[in-house]
């Protein structure tokens, strides 16, 4: 069965993969596919490129930004020697129309399959799990009557290292490549690695890998010089070499280097074959030869593939949602959180935004994923950034691994994401441990202190940059790095970041006391009581709640301004950190349905600005209804749902993820351009005559957070060190659903009945045939599966 099936596509019946039917997508429909350590994009048409470790740093293969022509990739060329017909199975770069075409992404591969002329192809791309290689697996068949003579070529432009070689000529100077006949191979290095290190001034290292690229049967012909391979004022759709008798056989360190390798492939009538093709990045020759001869064989590959598919369904299987909506069930059970595994946080790359670093804020929260899968996979991203900070609290904005270096700015949010992972993730394990673990400092190495410590030096440096009515200062920007401009003088406040700093002390004083910190707890309770103080004085509008001030006292996100007269966070947070009075809180809440609330969900801020303002900064920059300026920017449009399930206000949270979710969106695909199987980083507001499109899609941080809402706050089953808290707020139609999912190491099935079609409230809950009292699973013994029925009413 076609599930959510649109004229370019739809979901498989068990929701594992997305089947694209035309290369003619309204933008790149991509898959972002990694192992951690080595990955690859790959849009329906055959576009994208290959990087291990680093994106940025450490690309193997070339690519320009280009979202209309979508024409840097890695391709494949198919040349019938009796008829001259030359196509590619991804319909990119020859662009020959095919009697057959569709594209399937699945978890960690894609898939093409295609029919041109009786000539069918089945090409699919995968990376291996622990292994710096990725594995071209075609399979051709012969549909006709009559043998058939085809050459196949690969193609595409070696980068090795930089992915900022725009000026060309400069960088292709260092590059040098090799063919080993006896081994099947080309090989290619660089004698710089274009990165801020070593020892002897800028740009002064070697590179230290070789790239490679190898077939499971006879290289018959190859080329690694682009000038003689496309012919001088040639082109990927006709280029010379393919036209040519043979091609030139040029290698070394002069030319503008390229991967094209050539295999032979006859097929008698209704015969069939399958050739492999390798491309990855190893340190030397004994590891490519080691490497190539593990993926061999065709069973070899089968298994390969096998195991990546095994270990998505490990990764992915430990929370499954079984609801009367199929659409949340796709994205929560699978489509989610392999976006948020997958592109943010190992690859951290994707087609609109290209990154490679890790930031401080970003990859935390992205980490949240990994609380119901695996725990120690957040505990080993804490770890990771806990290293990231300095010694007076303060935290690198963002970093490069590999290199180490990064960029220290004066946003204040940063540094609070630490303790608020400790948190989330202590709700989840009941841990304490972790906060004794030792970690030393990004700017003293010398200094190791306890992952408390950590995050009381984070607070503590947020409580040294408050205004003098008690307001937290907003710096070079709080959450919303376009606020880039408001506090730069450390005048302006931040209302939202007052919110979120009430959060982290409201949630980080019982871990103090269970520390036996009481010092800390009782000043913390101190101050959180001097900041509500502070924020009921200064941060209510009439209708809603101030946004910020800047420097020049200036009221950003009020009624008083003619636009960004409503933010957002900071009606959101008012509820969520409970700092907000309740009764105002619900006013601004309803504010936010009457302006924010439109077709796509929830907008940023509104009316968006229609001028640049120099004391805002670059949100204001962009045009109106675009990104943060009016757009539904996805990431904090999750925590809406969080606020209004908060609040019990009824079907809204349902609503909703139904107008954020990127199934239904997708529905109407001319509109909403986007894939329609991850969350795009924004939607374009009513202030845009795109109004209703998505754009930069899987670099986004709303991934890891509209599952957490999704499980946590509509269907009501989260983590507390008691247990598992059950309280939905779902919609009245809705007469049951289930949760099945791992808690500390023991499996809970929860079915939840609506018989009296409530949004919400719990009438009663047994535990494998036992009533307990109140909503919150305790775990009191040792067995280790556990079945819960929940009613409501």
């Amino acid at each position: 069965m076609k599930l959510f099936e649109t004229k370019y596509g739809y979901f498989s019946e068990d929701g594992d993969e997305y089947i694209i039917k035309t290369y003619q997508t309204p933008k790149p429909w991509i898959n972002v596919i990694s192992n951690g350590v080595y990955g690859l994009t790959i849009s329906q048409a055959g576009g994208g490129f290959s990087w291990y470790e680093h994106s940025e740093f450490n690309r193997l293969t070339r690519w320009h930004q280009d979202l209309v022509q979508d024409n840097w990739g890695k391709y494949i060329y198919i040349k019938n020697n009796k008829t001259g017909d030359v196509w590619s199975p991804t319909f990119q770069p020859v662009k020959t129309e095919l009697n057959k075409f569709e594209c399937i992404h699945g978890f960690g591969y894609t898939k093409f399959n295609s029919i041109y002329k009786g000539v069918e192809i089945s090409l699919t791309i995968f990376v291996p799990f622990d292994e710096s290689i990725e594995i071209w697996d075609l399979k051709i068949a012969n549909k006709t009557n009559k043998e058939v003579d085809l050459s196949i070529y690969t193609y595409f432009e070696w980068c090795l290292g930089s992915s900022a070689d725009h000026h060309r000529e400069f960088h292709k100077s260092f590059l040098e490549t090799e063919f080993d006949a006896k081994s099947n191979v080309m090989t290619a290095t660089k004698r710089l690695w274009e990165i801020p290190l070593g020892d002897r001034g800028h740009w002064n290292i070697d590179y230290p890998y070789l790239g490679f690229l190898s077939s499971n049967k006879k290289i018959s012909d190859y080329d690694s010089n682009k000038d003689s391979f496309l012919g001088q004022l040639g082109d990927l759709i006709k280029p010379a070499g393919i036209f040519a008798k043979n091609l030139s056989k040029k290698t070394g360190s002069w030319g503008d280097p390229i991967g094209s390798i050539k295999v032979n492939c006859k097929l008698k009538p209704k015969g069939t074959d399958r050739i492999a093709f390798y491309l990855g990045l190893k340190e030397n020759k004994k590891e490519i030869k080691n490497t190539i001869k593990k993926f061999s064989s065709n069973e070899s590959i089968d298994k390969a593939l096998s195991d990546v598919k095994k270990r998505w369904n490990e990764l992915l299987g430990t929370l499954v949602v079984d609801t009367p909506d199929e659409a949340m069930n796709l994205l929560t059970n699978k489509w989610l959180k392999y976006q948020a595994i997958s592109g943010r946080l190992w690859a951290r790359t994707a087609y609109y935004q290209q990154s490679g670093a890790f930031g401080f804020r970003d990859q935390l929260q992205d980490s949240l994923v990994f609380l119901p899968i695996n725990p120690e996979l957040t505990e080993k991203q804490i770890k990771l950034h806990a290293k990231h900070q300095m010694a007076d609290g303060s935290v690198l904005h963002w970093w490069h691994p590999i290199s180490e270096t990064g960029l220290e700015t004066k946003m204040t949010d940063d540094l609070l994401w630490l303790p608020f992972l400790m948190i989330h993730y202590l709700k989840e394990t009941n841990n304490i441990n972790l906060f004794n673990f030792e970690s030393e400092y990004y700017d003293d190495k010398n200094l190791k202190e306890t992952i408390y410590k950590h995050c009381i030096k984070a607070i503590e440096k947020v409580l040294t940059r408050l205004s003098n009515r008690g307001i937290t200062l907003i710096g070079a920007g709080d959450w919303n790095d376009g606020l880039s401009a408001v506090g730069l003088e450390m005048k302006g406040e931040s209302f939202w970041l007052t919110e979120f700093l009430y959060y982290i002390l409201h949630h980080f004083i019982p871990i103090c006391e269970k520390l036996g910190d009481n010092n800390s707890a009782a000043r913390y309770r101190t101050i959180s009581a001097q900041l509500k103080e502070a924020f009921d004085k200064y941060s209510w509008d009439g209708g809603w709640y101030i946004r910020a001030t800047k420097d020049n006292d200036e009221i950003i996100g009020s009624n008083k301004n003619k636009e960004g007269k409503i933010y957002l966070n900071a009606q959101t947070w008012a509820v969520l950190s409970l700092i907000g009075d309740q009764d105002k809180n619900q006013v601004a809440l309803q504010s936010l349905k009457k302006y924010l609330l439109k077709k796509n969900g929830p907008l940023l801020l509104y009316p968006a600005y229609s001028k640049p303002d120099k004391y805002i900064g670059y949100l204001s920059r962009y045009a109106a209804g675009r990104r943060e300026n009016g757009g539904v920017y996805t990431h904090a449009a999750t925590w809406a749902i969080w606020a209004f399930a908060e609040t019990k206000n009824g079907e809204l949270p349902y609503e909703i993820f139904k107008r954020l979710s990127p199934i239904y969106n997708g529905m109407n695909p001319d509109e909403y351009f986007a894939e329609p199987y991850v969350t795009p980083g924004n939607i374009e507001g009513p202030n845009s005559p795109l109004y209703g499109r998505g754009g930069w899609t899987w670099y986004t941080g709303s991934a890891a957070w509209f599952q957490k809402v999704i499980v946590d706050r509509i269907l009501g089953i989260r983590s507390d060190e008691k247990g598992l808290i059950v309280d939905p707020c779902i919609p009245k139609k809705w007469k049951s659903y289930s949760v099945k999912r791992i808690f500390r190491d023991k499996e809970f099935i929860i079915n939840v009945f609506n018989p009296n079609h409530v949004n919400s409230g719990v009438k009663s809950i047994s535990v494998n045939g036992k009533i307990v009292s109140g909503n919150i699973i305790c775990i009191e013994n040792d067995e280790k599966k556990f079945l819960v029925d929940v009613y409501l009413g």
